[in-house]
This record gives structure tokens, sequence and C-alpha cells, in this order.
């Protein structure tokens, strides 16, 4: 033992003191040595800072913050509950940095469970800033099991940035035997389309019909019709006639009924009679181009009754997520961003669904629904981190023997 200030080795015991020690549930105190060197400096055992939180009260405040989406919030919860002001910002995120590092990955998880996968992939990019820098999350979800394939952070949403990701996913299929996968769905990015036509050439491709609907709304101020007082009547009457018209062409039964609707789609935007007002007419013509662009992949459905015409699935999942984004403000390091969406995207494949409107999914987290089996019911996430140490421990010994 060493002095902590003076680094002298001529150090005695200078009497006990009652030190708190908080667990999930409780508060308790614990005897700790205090220690004096010959100049006079007081310190108490070193150890005495790291045992005062135990693993089940740091996965407490982790999970907390999991779920309040606050670190005030977090803060008044648990002063709440200990009735006492024990935490701090700076806290919370050294207790996420700590439980994060010692969570497995995603591939970690799969190599532990061997989820089963539906062979449809769906990908997209959510992008959001962290301290003045654009940063995309790039996520392959399976749209059957709604579970996480593969996600990962870059600074572009660009060829590269697919050829990994789709890469990574291949790994993750038996001898890479793109067989196996039945069909991708995406937005109809660039740089995806390339990575996947050089990947991927033989698997069917679904353009969301979703992403297209939404790019539609960026163009033609949809949601301003209904409140707008400065807009004409006769400018949003055009304006629902060629959203109807519009929806007609990408909500379809069949793919005639489809091509035979964005040729009128096409006249409509033409105006060739210039019966529409000049700005809807600029709106709609570059609309319609748009719409156009890749526009067979939105009949792929038809020919693959396997697939649907959307991922709206991962579209749901992109709004849970871009909520949490907009939250990044409290961290200030790059990998603390990673750590907490490591813990959400784990948080996120054990979490169970409740409110799924397939019903033969309810009370099924996604890993469930890939055919995972645990032998008790998994809640919060240190049960989590213990059970898989357990599962790595036991395949390492199997490995060994």
């Amino acid at each position: 033992m060493k002095c902590l200030k003076c680094n002298s080795l001529d150090v005695k015991k200078s009497g006990l003191r009652k030190y708190p020690v908080f667990s999930k549930n409780r508060k308790r105190y614990k005897l700790i040595q205090n220690y004096r060197c010959v100049n006079n400096h007081f310190f108490k055992d070193p150890l005495a800072d790291t045992l005062r939180y135990s693993n089940s009260f740091m996965e407490h405040v982790v999970f907390t913050y999991l779920k309040c989406l606050s670190l005030n919030t977090t803060i008044y919860l648990i002063r709440e509950q200990f009735e006492e002001q024990i935490l701090s910002k700076k806290l919370i995120l050294s207790f996420i940095e700590r439980i994060a590092s010692k969570l497995p990955n995603l591939d970690s998880i799969d190599d532990l469970y061997k989820p089963l996968r539906s062979g449809y992939l769906a990908f997209d990019g959510v992008w959001f800033k962290f301290r003045g820098i654009d940063i995309v999350l790039i996520i392959c979800f399976d749209p059957d099991t709604f579970d996480i394939i593969q996600a990962g952070f870059y600074t572009q949403e660009s060829y590269n940035a697919y050829l990994s990701i789709i890469n990574k996913v291949l790994s993750k299929y038996p001898y890479c035997d793109t067989l196996k996968i039945k069909g991708v769905y995406a937005d109809g990015d660039r740089g995806f389309m390339k990575a996947k036509n050089e990947l991927l050439p033989n698997v069917p491709f679904q353009l969301c019909t979703v992403h297209k609907e939404l790019k539609m709304n960026k163009y033609i101020p949809v949601k301003s019709v209904t409140r707008s007082k400065q807009m004409s009547d006769k400018t949003k009457e055009e304006i629902l006639k060629y959203q109807e018209l519009f929806r007609e062409c990408i909500y379809t039964k069949t793919k005639e009924e489809a091509l035979n609707n964005l040729k009128k789609l096409e006249e409509y935007s033409n105006d060739k009679l210039n019966k529409l007002t000049i700005t809807n007419k600029v709106r709609f013509k570059k609309t319609t181009k748009s719409l156009k662009y890749n526009f067979e992949y939105t009949l792929t459905h038809f020919k693959h009754t396997g697939m649907v015409k959307d991922n709206n699935l991962l579209e749901c999942f992109n709004g849970y997520i871009k909520r949490r984004l907009k939250l990044m403000k409290n961290f200030k390091k790059l990998d603390n961003i990673e750590h907490y969406l490591k813990l959400f995207l784990l948080d996120f494949r054990f979490h169970t669904l409740r409110e799924s409107r397939f019903k033969e999914k309810r009370g099924l987290s996604p890993l469930e629904i890939g055919g995972v089996t645990f032998n008790t019911k998994v809640y919060g996430l240190y049960p989590i981190l213990c059970n898989l140490i357990l599962l790595a421990t036991v395949n390492f010994l199997i490995f060994c023997f």
C-alpha cells in the first residue's frame, strides 16, 4: 500500500469508516479501511470507489435511462427511489461505457444464439448530427422476425458503406450462399443499388413504396393543404388530385393496373391543356420524374409472392430510434455513442413485442421469433450479461476439450 498523494510507502492503518454501497434495491453501509502516511495524508482503500456501486445498481440506472431517454429524468427517478442525490450525468455516462464494454455486440449474439433468418433483408440509413458531424447509421433488418441483422456507423450513405454492410450480412449466412437470400428491400439509393447489383445480382429487389410516397411529400406540400390559409382552393384541389393519382400508381393489386395509372399520372402532370397552376405544374413534373426512376422495382412483389410492397416495419424501427438519436447532445466522445447504440440494439433484440399487429408474434422478442429459446424470461441488461458470459464460458470449455 502506498499513499495516493505523495506515493510514500510508509503507510499505517487509521481506523474504519462507514461507506455507503448501493445495489438495485437498497443502500447499505460497509466498513472501509482508512490509511495515513508518514506525511499525514489520509486516504481510504482505493477499492472503495469501485465497490460503491454494484453491477445490479449500474444495470438499473442504465436500463432506466434507456427507457426514459433523459439523463436528468434518470437522476430524478433514482434520487426519488433512494431519497438521496447520488448520480450525475458524468456518472451515468461512465455506467453506460462500463456496461456496454462488457456486453457482446450483434455478431457475438448471433454466434451464441444462432437465430433463424427468413431470407429477406431490409436496408435503410438513419442520419443524425453529433457535435456538428453528420453521421449515418445503416441498418439491415429482417422484416419477418423484426430482428436486427447488422448495423454500422458511416459518414456517407455511399457505395462503400453499403458494400461493407452487405458483406458483413453475407458472412452470417452459411457458406455465403446468396441463394438463401430470397429478397431485398431498400429505398433505391444509388450507392446501395450499385453494391446490391455487385454482390446480390440475382436476388429480387423491392423498392419500398413508402419511401416513394415520403419523397413525394417532400416535393408536394400535401400537409399544407388542410392548414394553409394562403394557398388558393384551386391549388389545393390540384394537389389532392395529384396525391390520389400518385397513390393509385404505387398501391395497386396488379402490375398492369400500376402501369396504366402511371400513364394517367404522366398525362395529368404534362398538362397539355394548361389547366394547372404554374407552380403545381413544375412540382408535378419533378415528382413524376422521380417516381418513374426505378419504378419497375416497385412492381417486384407482383412476380415474387413471398415479398410485400414495402418495408414499413423498418420505418417503424427507424422512427423509434430517431427519438433516441436526438438525445446525443450529452455525449462528448464518439465511442460513447457507439456504446449507447450497442445497448439500445441489444435491448431491442431482447425486448418483448406487446402491441404488434401480428398476433402470433405478441409476447415474443425478435430473437424468440427467430427460434431462440431462453430457459428463463430475461428482464433488464444485467441478466443478459450474466447469461451471455455463462454461455460464452461453456462454449469456450467445450471448444477446449
